[in-house]
């Protein structure tokens, strides 16, 4: 038992304090949660740099001239450990230079380093701004605030002899000081009445705090001549005299009634947080008017114990510690029986800047980018400056300043350690904050300057970490040395542009396997600061970097990095960026003010950089941010914008022009039309009579559009039928008032207006009502409203009702209730004389039933009930769009990545954003709809991480502020697939003796393959600028590594590059260095060598000749017997196989004319037979705006399944592209901005050719849209013909000719009409005729164009152009029918195909005898 009681006495108090230690627990965690919650609801303020600060910095002074002044000066230097150190202080004048203390006879630095000026005098430059400054060696310096000192003065006084006329009973003002008051100077002022010193009755007069005088209730004995004394220090000023007059007063009621005027009305006031203002206001008429205080349109609650409003006198405003919610538009009401007068000020307060984060103490590398972070808050917002040690940054390219706030620099120096500081700096005062920054000099592309290598010795080997410290410095561990990459390969610029180069390469021969990353290291030509950026795997061998200078040169290397150093660097690499237009820069200095409601004005300075003479600068501006933009051109330099809406918002900014277009758009402003008066009455206005001496009004303001202003109130004139008006006026934020004290069972006929600061607007017509005989009944509840009107939104309906029919029962108030599908799931009490509510927080497309009845002290009346369903969502105000960009291209850089850029027609020819616009780049995979997004500042990106060998969607569209362009248009382009191939070798370049204008290509093959290589293609060009697919190409199967490429043009400079391809990925692989070769000025004859001794070249030709011209009549005479042997009609003819038809036809064709397809007009051209003018080519399937086309010199010899990974804006066009083009000395030219297009089906047909199939399976396969009497103009499908890999031209292996050098004239180079593809077989019965005349593609004619040539003769119909099919008698079909006898010649056939080929071309549509 006691072991049991023993048991649970223990567990229990094991409970306990385990209880009470979780208890402990949660109480301990709780706590640590609300400190943290704190900490994080905190302003984020961070600690300025301790390695120099100041602890204590000098002040504004404000002394009376020829008084002394000492401004204090005092700081400390953080150095190691050893402490604080007083630090060298010396100081900066009003003209921004040190003083030279030495020699001056009135400013001494003292001791501790304080500014003593013995006397302040006027010009002797001894006024003005001091800085004090701390320096110390190898820290920097700082610089402190700036310190005023300025000389007291009195203020301007009242020099104006003023005659002033008052009823008895009215209010007297007199003015004293005038103009702004200079701070820090306190001022006595005394009021003397005809040159005796006034005693101040205080029930009637105040001196105001700007030393103003105002009697109220003047009589009789306040008569006479009134003037100010001020006195400042031992200095005094007497004002002018103001005399007063009284008037004698009239009997009691005869005097005539006089609408409000203002003595003094309230005049702008700028104040720092903390400080009072006041706003004087005095208003004299008959009646005497009343005061009121507005702000913003809303009554000020005045008689609330905490405000800090209060009145001085008869009608001044006091604002006693004034903070930033005070800020805003003040009016002063005076209000009589006639008549109501406004006047308005404006109250900005001005909120001293305060450090929201301030800048940090950094360390960095040599050549990295560093980010220096300030915030500061203020109003007006700070402008913010960044010094090094004491000097203003002036931002460059290398140091920028990020969001106006934020300092970068680029590509650090050891001369940029240093003390940096932030100040920002408005009216109200300034701040500081200072932080070093140290530069730790690097070694070996990334190394620290205190880590050495060191080899590895017999007492090191085999141990030893990866670094190693001896004597204070670390070393590389020598037996890692021999594991460091060596320099990465093949550096090419793949993609230049005026400001962004994309760059790739391969990766290092020695120790690729250690590489983890890559730093590519830049600069500018002639510069010492150079910049990087380090990819994130060792897989990005490509790296897209932007914000570079046009037509500059800039120097490119790259670094692979390991896990314990870096490698060597590349060669260098020089790129040129492209240049741009020589258009104006952006005009300077833009200010605008506004001119009266409609109108603003704005004027510039001219820009720096003109680049010739300014034809024009044209306005672009718009209402607020979402406005459509609209432009106003001006030749001088200012402009008045007029036709404006008033009181609106615009952004404006300023575009030159010259004799190169459009130039750079300066920095946007914005400016606000004044305001008017409204130019509509308020709308829905009702009156209900009340009780027998009341009328309730009840109105609702005017439309937005038609305010012209800020309402500030409404004015409501009312009379009893034929009486005088009398006036009331309210504050802006109601919408009723009850009109009082009228008379029973009268007419009264009553009209209101809107007010705004500019006047009152027109009024509403009279509207009538009759007041009550009695008071009314509450006996009885009250009867039902008449009607209710309800205006839903998306998750708010707004309710305006009337007043039950019978006005004689009174109403207390109104019970509204709601409810999802029934009536009063909710029920609130209004009041009596509300018309119009709004339920808030409701849901959306939701049915709700709404319900109103009356009440009074009896009951409540019957109810008026309404169903109304909420809207979906709320109606946006949707801002005009901005112009959707163009252009876009996508070009492919690897098996990961995707270089998009595109062309913003908004911005100038240079294309250089300098205003806050940004572009939105979306991009997926083209079969799925699920989208990734990618913001970018600039018009290009790198895309990374997509898929090897998938094919993506990209569309790009342009966001500034709230406006934003639709989606461009849709690119494709697919990443490359994962081959590991490296690119050719050693390409070079050298004339053919012979012909100089004949080079000779040779290279060695990639040194790492996957795959195997089943050809080359050769791109050549003479402009390097153009894109890829924009340079002739040659191309050829095989695994020779050599070529010649005839007839160049002479004396001109050739760039040339060479890939390989492996299997379908012919497009993927990396192209070889750039070699460039200038041709000779003209072809140099030379005398034919001979080929061997006693045999010359020309009998070698003779002999070639006469051996074709022998085989000819050969296969002539054969085809006579064979045609002889046919019979005339057997039926046996139309079963012939259509192999040895097609063989057939192909010997004896008749050669139809050269044509070439133009692909934007479809229309039939003559072609050229110059070899670099007409050369016919095949679409890579990916075309471009205005639709571009690939020249190239030859026909693919390989699959052409896999596009050219080069695409834009128009790669979905739905029409036929032309598939013959001219070679890149064409006329046709790229529009400056491509066209767009959108996109009509995601489904484009792509047309491939087999090259393993013969012409037989070509012609069968044909026929996507064959020629039919339903489409008499159809075309074929197969447009391309890869060549003949089993015929001919090529020889029994494939491989080329003439000793492993191709050439243009042979089997490399297929027949303009190669894409037009042999007519079908005949039918194998005899019913139906077949139409041999119909060709295979027909072009719709273009005889209609006046530009178009006729290619044939008026005489000779073309039957291409020709509409309508030639018949054929039965006789004509049997005697182009194939004989059935000739078996025997099929095989002779067969052997002679090949030499027909190289002798006859293949691609007639007709076959005669």
């Amino acid at each position: 038992m006691y072991e049991r009681l023993s048991e649970g006495v223990w567990s229990r108090k094991w409970k306990q304090t385990r209880f009470q230690h979780q208890h402990q627990k949660q109480l301990l965690h709780f706590i640590t949660l609300g400190i943290l919650a704190m900490l994080f609801m905190q302003p984020q303020i961070s600690l300025a740099s301790q390695a120099l600060t100041f602890t204590i910095e000098p002040q504004d002074v404000v002394v009376p001239e020829g008084h002394s002044v000492l401004l204090q000066c005092g700081g400390t230097a953080q150095v190691g450990k050893s402490g604080k150190i007083q630090p060298h202080i010396r100081w900066r004048g009003p003209d921004g230079q040190d003083l030279g203390i030495v020699g001056d006879t009135f400013r001494t630095q003292l001791n501790n380093g304080s500014l003593y000026i013995s006397s302040v005098e006027e010009n002797r430059g001894l006024t003005g701004s001091y800085q004090c400054l701390l320096s110390f060696d190898g820290i920097g310096t700082i610089v402190s605030r700036s310190a005023v000192v300025s000389i007291a003065r009195l203020p301007d006084l009242n020099q104006d002899f003023i005659e002033i006329y008052l009823l008895p009973g009215q209010t007297a003002y007199f003015r004293c000081m005038i103009g702004q008051l200079q701070p820090g100077i306190k001022h006595s002022v005394q009021w003397f009445k005809d040159d005796m010193p006034l005693a101040l009755d205080k029930l009637r007069m105040v001196v105001l705090p700007n030393g103003a005088l105002e009697i109220d209730e003047v009589g009789i004995g306040d008569r006479g001549a009134y003037q100010c004394n001020v006195t400042s220090g031992s200095i005094s000023r007497l004002s002018s005299k103001t005399n007063l007059n009284i008037k004698k007063s009239t009997e009691a009621g005869s005097e005539s009634l006089v609408a409000p005027s203002f003595l003094i009305g309230p005049s702008p006031k700028t104040v720092k947080e903390g400080d009072s203002v006041t706003l004087d206001c005095v208003a004299n008429g008959v009646p005497k008017p009343q005061i009121k205080w507005l702000r913003n349109g809303e009554e000020l609650d005045l008689n609330d114990l905490d405000s800090q409003f209060s009145i001085i006198g008869t009608g001044s405003l006091q604002i006693s510690s004034a903070e930033d919610i005070d800020s805003g538009n003040y009016q002063c009401r005076a209000s009589n029986t006639v008549d109501s007068l406004d006047a308005q000020a404006t109250v900005q307060v001005l909120v001293p800047p305060k450090f929201i984060k301030s800048p940090k103490d950094k360390s960095a590398h040599e050549k990295e980018e560093l980010e220096l972070e300030c915030a500061i808050r203020g109003k007006p917002k700070p402008l913010i400056q960044w010094l090094k040690n004491g000097d203003v940054i002036t931002p460059n390219t290398y140091m920028q300043l990020v969001g106006g706030h934020n300092l970068r620099i680029l590509g650090l120096l050891q001369s940029d350690a240093g003390m940096f500081q932030c100040v920002g700096t408005n009216p109200a005062g300034s701040v500081q904050a200072a932080a070093r920054l140290r530069v730790v000099q690097t070694d070996l592309d990334g190394i620290d300057s205190g880590i050495g290598i060191t080899g590895v010795s017999n007492a090191d080997a085999g141990g030893g970490g990866i670094l190693q410290a001896t004597n204070g410095v670390t070393h590389i561990n020598g037996a890692l040395l021999n594991r460091l990459p060596g320099p990465p390969r093949d550096l090419v610029a793949q993609i230049v542009k005026p400001r962004f180069v994309t760059l790739s390469w391969m990766e290092p021969k020695k120790n690729p396997v250690e590489v983890v990353s890559y730093t590519v290291f830049y600069k500018m030509n002639n510069s010492e600061r150079e910049q990087k950026i380090v990819t994130k795997s060792h897989d990005d061998q490509q790296v897209n970097i932007q914000n570079l200078l046009p037509g500059k040169t800039y120097k490119f290397r790259v670094v692979a990095n390991t896990n314990f150093g870096p490698g060597e660097s590349s060669e260098v690499l020089e790129v040129l960026t492209q240049p741009e237009e020589n258009i104006a820069g952006p005009p300077r200095n833009v200010e605008g003010h506004a001119t009266s409601e409609r109108e603003i004005f704005v004027k510039w300075d001219p820009p720096t950089v003109t680049n010739g003479e300014i034809s024009k600068y044209r306005i672009y501006y718009s209402e607020n941010e979402s406005g459509a933009e609209m432009y106003h051109d001006s030749t001088s330099l200012s402009a008045v914008l007029s036709e404006l809406r008033p009181y609106t918002d615009y952004t404006i900014a300023v575009v030159p022009f010259n004799k190169n277009g459009m130039g750079d758009t300066s920095n946007e402003i914005k400016v606000k039309t004044y305001s008017s008066t409204p130019t509509e009455p308020p709308n829905n206005v009702t009156l209900e009579v009340t009780s027998s001496t009341s009328i309730t009004v009840h109105w609702e303001p005017p439309a937005e559009e038609e305010r012209n202003g800020q309402i500030t109130g409404y004015k409501i004139r009312y009379r009893k039928l034929k009486d005088t008006p009398q006036v009331k006026s309210t504050p802006a934020n109601i919408r009723y008032f009850e009109l009082t004290g009228l008379e029973r069972q009268s007419e009264y006929q009553i009209k209101i207006a809107a007010m705004t600061v500019n006047g009152s607007g027109p009024f509403t017509e009279w509207n009538r009502v009759m007041t009550l005989e009695n008071d009314l009944d509450e006996t009885q509840v009250p009867g039902k409203p008449v009607w209710i009107g309800i205006h839903p939104g998306g998750d708010s309906i707004a309710l305006h009702w009337g007043p039950p029919l019978q006005h004689e029962i009174k109403i207390r108030s109104y019970v509204l209730g709601w409810g999802r599908g029934i009536p009063d799931e909710n029920t609130i009490e209004l009041k009596e004389s509300e018309r119009y509510y709004v339920l808030k927080s409701l849901e959306s497309n939701t049915e709700y039933v709404v319900s109103l009845r009356a009440r009074n002290i009896k009951g409540d009346g019957p109810p008026i009930y309404d169903n109304i369903k909420t809207r979906d969502e709320e109606p946006l105000d949707i801002p005009a769009p901005l112009e959707v960009p163009v252009g876009l291209r996508a070009i492919t850089m690897s098996s990961s990545s995707i270089v998009v850029y595109w062309i913003d027609t908004t911005l100038s020819k240079n294309q250089h954003v300098t205003d806050n616009r940004h572009y939105t780049v979306r991009y997926g995979i083209s079969s799925s709809s699920r989208y990734r997004y990618h913001n970018t500042t600039d018009l290009n990106c790198m895309i990374n991480d997509l898929r090897p060998n998938t094919q993506y969607e990209f569309a790009v569209k342009v966001v500034k502020g709230r406006r934003e362009s639709a989606w461009s248009m849709s690119v494709l382009n697919t990443t490359y697939q994962n081959v590991q191939i490296t690119p050719p070798r050693e390409l070079t370049v050298r004339p053919d003796e012979q012909n100089p204008q004949n080079v000779i290509l040779k290279w060695l093959p990639p040194k790492h393959s996957l795959g195997q290589i089943t050809g080359y293609n050769i791109y050549y060009t003479t402009d390097t600028t153009k894109r890829d697919r924009e340079w002739s190409i040659e191309a050829f199967a095989g695994e020779e590594t050599m070529m010649m490429l005839p007839n160049l043009k002479p004396y001109t400079t050739y760039y040339f590059k060479v890939q390989a391809r492996v299997g379908k990925g012919a497009s993927n692989a990396p192209f070889s260095a750039l070699v460039a070769y200038t041709t000779a000025p003209s072809v140099v004859m030379q005398e034919p060598k001979p080929i061997a001794k006693g045999i010359s070249n020309e009998l070698v030709l003779y002999s070639v000749a006469g051996v074709g011209i022998f085989l000819i009549i050969v296969i002539a005479a054969v085809m006579v017997v064979v045609c002889r042997r046919k019979p005339q009609s057997t039926p046996d003819h139309n079963k012939k196989r259509y192999e040895d038809y097609s063989s057939y036809q192909n010997v004896a064709i008749q050669k139809p004319p050269d044509l070439w397809i133009h692909h934007d007009q479809m229309e039939l051209k003559n072609i050229d037979k110059n070899i670099h003018s007409s050369t016919p080519v095949c679409s890579d399937g990916a075309s471009s705006s205005g639709a571009l086309t690939l020249p190239r010199s030859v026909v693919h010899e390989y699959d052409v399944d896999t596009p050219v990974p080069v695409t834009n804006s128009l790669d979905k066009r739905s029409y036929v592209p032309g598939y013959m083009t001219t070679s890149m000395n064409s006329t046709m030219e790229r529009p400056q901005y491509p066209r767009t297009q959108y996109n009509i089906s995601s489904n484009r047909s792509h047309m491939t050719v087999d090259t393993g199939h013969s012409q037989q399976s070509l012609t069968q396969q044909s026929g996507s849209m064959a020629q039919t009497p339903e489409h008499p103009y159809g075309y074929e499908g197969n447009f391309c013909n890869a060549g003949y890999p089993n015929g001919g031209g090529t020889g029994a292996s494939g491989g080329p000719a003439n000793g492993g050098v191709s050439t243009i004239e042979s089997s490399k180079r297929g027949h303009p009409l190669k894409s037009f593809s042999v007519p079908g077989p005949p039918p194998t019965g005899g019913a139906t005729p077949v139409n041999k005349h119909t060709p295979a593609v027909t072009i719709r004619p273009q005889n209609q164009s006046p530009y178009k040539k006729p290619s044939f003769s008026a005489a000779t119909p073309n039957r291409l152009q020709g509409g309508s099919s030639v018949a054929h008698s039965n006789d004509e079909i049997q005697r182009l029918a194939p004989s059935t006898s000739t078996e025997e010649l099929n095989q002779e056939m067969a052997n002679l195909e090949g030499l027909m080929k190289d002798l006859s071309a293949i691609t007639a549509n007709e076959f005669e005898v």
